[in-house]
């Protein structure tokens, strides 16, 4: 354990302890005596406490106030240092000291040579040329400048003129004089700033005035002007002018604009009026400091995004379109050209902890679709934009993202780019509006990319309205959107990375640079799993799978043996998701699935293409001339033709039926076969029972019993019987052989009346005039 130091001050020791200023009395064994210079209170200050106070900002210690009573800073009006003190007071203040120090040993040597110590300088005696050039010389050695005895006889020159001997004296005396805790530049620099009438010649009443027209018309969120605020303020002196007439008093004359200026200014410093203009918000942005921490370590750890509109009109036209236009085409799109151009906006993600681009798209309107491509931009490697404009230099590779910053704007903040980063597992934070310092390294690209890049590119618009009042943007837009991306991606991948950077923790290096210095020692986060991305970033497609697999976007077929075994499980469609910038493999997800299911891509042809580019060569393979479509359609046209025409002589030649009715001739046949034809409901049999009746007890309608007493009843029964409308095999001539003939006559007109019924009750009639129908 180490014990607390004991330092030694003088008595009444000026000390400012946690921006409180105290008077130090004595030193006890507990510790420091202070007295509050404000309210006179007494404390003591323990040891190891003022060890701890020395280590806080805002400490200060003036021992000077103990033998001199401060005052040098006194003399100099305030200042407690003289560096404080306009440059040409300070060097006229180094000048005087070096001279002290020459007269100095020119005193030295005359009290050698003389042997008396005690020997003093006059002001005569430095007059004489000998010392003169004595300390010019030794003076013009210790400041390493040329101090001249005697002006120049014409023109004008820069070099110091040696004062007379009187102001060399008194210089001497003050030198001799000082302490030796004091500073000598400070007790012989000139004041030159003190020197002036201080006292004001503005009248109380008119300053009362001025300061009313400032706080009523100046300090106001319109930015009102200094001649808005002069109007106000002679409306409010002639008012006063008049009462002052009637009270016989002198009238008061108004200011001019700079004194109406410099009041304000000594009232307000420029943060303030800023803010009293402004709002705190703006000010606070402009004025404010920023930040020199170190947010983010590792290369992904933390990232800024965001969208800005670009300051550059782009044309509508297509390259490598217009040399396959017909001249009135091309009369018509130049015409078109005229009003079809925009600009564009552009998103951009940076790397916080190395300064890289990460990310870059340019986007018709900042939605969601641009945010989620800047996403997957992010998370992929960028060897693919290398090749395909010719980079030299290496861009940043996959990486994760884990802190994610963006802003209120619409491509940002929305629930598809919001629940994208949930589901990749990034932490999103919103900043806030109008507030710089929450996307200080992302909102600082933007300026660079546009000075360096855009302010170059014909059709720049400038960076507010009315900033390029000769040029004409619109007309000189002739950058077509690809033209443009690839530009941007070369400066993103060549030129930004290379150039030396001095943000904050930077200090000068390269992004590049850093970026490799991260990754050797530190690393990056870990990508993203290749499923996981494509389901949470890419395309969705809901397809019926078949044996050949499954089929997106209209002839992109994938498929895998694992696809195929868990598709016969499943019957009806499923969830495909593809990463329109890599086609060689697809996720699927089956109802029911655990886990999806990675699927490979088919096509070979097709393999390390992005799906933008897939369509464009299917539909420049689909594309032809327009003559040359006529002639093929003609072509096929006429062989159609010729082989209906044979056909048809064919059947005229050999007398072959038809194949085939008529509308005319379906109509007159349906009419004829449902002419006359009804639908009637059969009727219940007569003298017939109902199932289930045969066995039961008592007499029941349609039953009667076989033997006994009854037989004249039984016949007649036998008669009702015979009276239903039965088969045929009831009325034959086995069956009712053995009847009376007066019932088997009574059971022939049954059968006839029977079948004369049956035709009646059929549901279809029989057609009439069918010979007119072959």
């Amino acid at each position: 354990m180490t014990s607390a130091p004991r330092y030694k001050f003088p008595a009444r020791t000026e000390l400012t302890l946690a921006k409180r200023p105290v008077i130090l009395v004595g030193a006890s064994d507990h510790g420091y005596e202070v007295v509050d210079s404000e309210d006179g209170a007494t404390s003591i200050v323990p040891f190891a406490t003022f060890a701890e106070f020395l280590r806080l900002p805002g400490t200060a210690i003036n021992t000077n106030a103990s033998t001199t009573g401060s005052r040098l800073e006194t003399r100099l009006g305030g200042f407690q240092s003289w560096q404080a003190l306009p440059e040409h007071q300070r060097e006229t203040g180094v000048i005087r000291l070096a001279l002290c120090r020459a007269m100095v040993a020119w005193r030295l040597k005359l009290r050698s040579e003389a042997g008396n110590q005690r020997l003093e300088l006059s002001g005569r005696g430095l007059d004489e040329p000998e010392p003169r050039e004595f300390i010019a010389a030794h003076a013009s050695k210790a400041l390493d400048t040329n101090i001249c005895t005697t002006p120049r006889a014409g023109g004008k020159s820069n070099a110091f003129i040696l004062y007379k001997g009187r102001t060399l004296k008194e210089l001497l005396q003050i030198y001799d004089a000082l302490e030796a805790n004091e500073s000598p530049v400070a007790a012989l620099i000139p004041r030159h700033h003190l020197k002036g009438d201080r006292r004001t010649k503005i009248p109380h009443r008119l300053r009362v005035l001025m300061t009313e027209a400032w706080e009523k018309k100046g300090i106001d969120r319109k930015k009102s002007s200094v001649a808005n605020v002069m109007d106000f303020l002679e409306t409010k002196l002639r008012e006063e002018n008049a009462r002052r007439n009637r009270n016989g008093l002198e009238a008061i004359k108004a200011p001019s604009r700079g004194t109406l200026k410099s009041h304000i200014q000594g009232l307000l410093t420029p943060t303030e009026m800023l803010v009293g203009q402004t709002g705190p918000q703006h000010g606070r942005n402009k004025r404010g400091r920023g930040s020199t921490d170190h947010r983010a370590l590792l290369i992904g750890e933390m990232v800024e995004i965001d969208e800005c509109k670009m300051s550059l009109v782009i044309s509508a036209r297509e390259a490598g379109v217009w040399e396959t236009l017909a001249e009135n085409e091309k009369t018509s799109l130049e015409q078109l050209d005229q009003y079809i151009k925009d600009r564009f906006w552009i998103l951009v993600m940076i790397d916080v902890a190395s300064r890289m681009p990460l990310a870059w798209v340019i986007a018709e309107t900042p939605n969601a679709e641009a945010t989620l491509a800047l996403l997957r931009m992010a998370t992929r490697d960028k060897a693919l934009e290398k090749e395909l404009f010719g980079c030299s230099g290496e861009p940043a590779a996959a990486v994760g993202l884990m802190h994610v910053k963006n802003d209120n704007g619409p491509g940002l903040r929305n629930t598809r780019t919001i629940g994208a980063m949930m589901q990749l597992g990034s932490i999103n934070t919103i900043g806030r509006t109008f507030e710089a310092t929450d996307k200080t390294y992302v909102e600082r690209l933007f300026g660079t990319l546009q000075g360096q890049v855009l302010r170059g590119l014909p059709g720049y618009t400038g960076s507010g309205p009315g900033d390029l009042p000769g040029y004409d943007a619109l007309a000189n837009g002739v950058i077509t959107k690809e033209q443009l991306y690839s530009i941007v991606t070369r400066y993103f991948i060549d030129e930004y990375p290379s150039n030396r950077h001095y943000g904050a923790d930077m200090f000068g290096r390269r992004p590049r640079e850093v970026y490799e210095f991260i990754n050797r020692t530190r690393g990056q986060i870990a990508p993203i799993d290749p499923n996981q991305r494509r389901l949470s970033l890419g395309w969705e497609e809901n397809v019926t799978p078949t044996d050949e697999g499954v089929r997106v976007f209209g002839g992109i077929w994938f498929n895998s043996d694992e696809f195929q075994v868990s598709r016969d499980r499943h019957k009806g469609k499923l969830q495909v998701f593809v990463d329109p910038e890599n086609l060689n493999f697809a996720t699927a997800v089956i109802p029911g699935a655990k886990s999806g299911v990675e699927l490979e891509l088919q096509t070979t042809a097709f393999a390390d293409m992005t799906l933008p580019g897939v369509l464009n060569l299917m539909a420049e393979m689909r594309r032809e001339d327009p003559a040359a479509t006529e002639f093929h359609h003609d072509q096929v046209m006429r062989s159609r033709k010729n082989r209906y025409d044979l056909t048809h002589a064919l059947e005229v030649e050999h007398n072959l039926p038809r194949s085939y009715a008529t509308i005319e001739e379906c109509r007159a046949k349906s009419k004829a076969v449902f002419a006359g034809s009804r639908v009637v409901s059969a009727p219940g049999l007569t003298g017939t029972t109902r199932p289930g009746s045969v066995c039961q007890f008592g007499i029941t309608e349609g039953l009667f019993e076989l033997g006994g007493e009854s037989a004249p009843e039984r016949a007649s029964d036998q008669a009702r019987i015979f009276d239903a409308p039965v088969s045929a095999p009831i009325g034959s001539e086995r069956t009712n052989s053995g009847l009376d003939p007066d019932v088997r006559k009574a059971a022939k007109a049954n059968t006839r009346k029977r079948n004369a019924n049956s035709a009646i009750t059929s549901k279809l009639g029989r057609p009439k005039n069918l010979k007119g129908l072959d």
